[in-house]
């Protein structure tokens, strides 16, 4: 009798084809961050980089722009792309739909409604976070609760909730635009399009103690979350509590993604964009589907934020433009690409 060699199993090629993917993002991760670093209107190298993380005597005016504009700026560029981007594996997973993204839950539009109401009425950097946070989760409890049906959480209805508060955050946020002054009219536009040239310590701090125990939630839960990706009637029969894997992962999503706009505005594409995009290359299975869609999602943003810094150094471009740029036509290729594959 033939032996069958496990190498050559379709679950062993598929985790060989995810460490060379992890071992790829990874190399490019480190290599966009270092890159980051060196990018900006200010003259600092990699020398500069290398005196500053060894301690070394390096220039004081190199210090400081690493330490107060330019790791700020790599360290809040992480915060949102792991964050939209694990929100967006996760929401898929539950939804079952690989065009669910962070915003089909209102938190997106919500927290930046919270951030225009604060910038409206207060001057605190804090108040800011809080408003997006508490505007985003007040949001996505909105869409949960428009779309119960009979008590129970309908994916279609929520999806059309998410439309429908989407649209309503919008359209409030399209009036203080109106009304404001061009002072301020700025300030609003960077919330709507996404950009991390505001991000500070202490906004990161905040930020970070919210969304890593939200990444550390949904990564754990990449178990429960491909129950329930087979379908409600299967993950009831497998024993698995549906409706608390639901609060679970969606409150760790909502959570991320409101800190994560608290910091860097609306950022769009990169929870709808990039987990699709690993699902292609690994699979669905979310024990590798999870992990590399965070090094994906941080590598984009990181990417997005270089180009537009390099396109006007003065002035960078919203990071939202250029995630949009880049992430429309990736997905028109991919449906596409999926089309072609279904007839």
């Amino acid at each position: 009798m033939q032996k069958i060699d496990a190498r050559r199993t379709p679950n062993a090629k598929t985790a060989g084809k995810a460490k060379l993917y992890a071992a790829f993002l990874a190399l490019l991760f480190l290599g966009l961050a270092t890159l980051s670093l060196c990018t900006g209107s200010g003259n600092v190298g990699l020398s500069d980089i290398a005196a500053y993380f060894t301690s070394s005597n390096s220039d004081e005016t190199a210090k400081l722009i690493i330490e107060h504009i330019r790791l700020p700026r790599l360290c809040a560029g992480i915060i949102a792309g792991v964050s939209l981007a694990l929100a967006g594996a996760g929401l898929q997973s539950l939804f079952r739909n690989p065009l669910a993204d962070p915003s089909i839950t209102g938190v997106s539009s919500g927290a930046s409604l919270g951030a225009v109401v604060a910038i409206s009425f207060f001057s605190s950097v804090w108040a800011l976070q809080i408003g997006a946070l508490a505007f985003g989760v007040l949001a996505a409890v909105a869409v949960c609760v428009i779309g119960r049906i009979d008590g129970k959480i309908s994916i279609v209805s929520t999806l059309l909730a998410g439309i429908a508060v989407n649209a309503f955050c919008g359209a409030i946020i399209g009036y203080c635009m109106y009304t404001v002054r061009d002072a301020g009219l700025k300030g609003f536009i960077f919330w709507t399009l996404g950009s991390i040239d505001r991000a500070d310590w202490s906004g990161i701090a905040l930020s970070a103690a919210i969304c890593i125990p939200a990444w550390l939630v949904i990564l754990l839960s990449y178990k429960s979350l491909n129950i329930v990706s087979l379908g409600r009637q299967q993950a009831f029969h497998a024993g698995a509590n549906v409706g608390m894997i639901w609060i679970v992962t969606g409150f760790a999503s909502v959570a991320m993604t409101a800190a994560s706009v608290a910091i860097c505005g609306i950022i769009g594409f990169v929870g709808l964009v990039v987990p699709h995009i690993i699902r292609l290359l690994v699979g669905p299975d979310n024990k590798r589907l999870l992990p590399l869609s965070a090094f994906g999602g941080a590598c984009l943003v990181i990417f997005s934020d270089i180009v537009s810094r390099t396109v006007s150094p003065t002035d960078p471009v919203p990071i939202g433009v250029i995630t949009a740029l880049i992430g429309a036509p990736f997905f028109v290729a991919l449906l596409r690409r999926k089309g072609g594959e279904n007839d």
